[in-house]
């Protein structure tokens, strides 16, 4: 789990894959919280493309984890 955090840390171009598979990890995904917390302050996301396509999936993707950990 750390090693996702840290590659997304490194290089934000990995965002978007290190939110699908935490997205997928269900409640595993609690230690990534602050970051995705700090991903959604920022008044742009990097990511893979850094296009608006790509800023509204990355929040969208935030968003559900946030959401599916709130809720557990």
């Amino acid at each position: 789990m750390q090693t996702l955090l840290a590659a997304w840390e490194k290089n934000d171009a990995t965002g978007n894959h290190v939110l699908a598979c935490r997205d997928r990890m269900g409640p595993a995904a609690a230690p990534a919280l602050p970051r995705i917390q700090a991903e959604l302050a920022l008044p742009r996301r990097g990511g893979r493309f850094q296009s608006v396509d790509n800023d509204a999936e990355v929040q969208r993707l935030c968003r559900d984890i946030l959401a599916r950990l709130s809720s557990s």
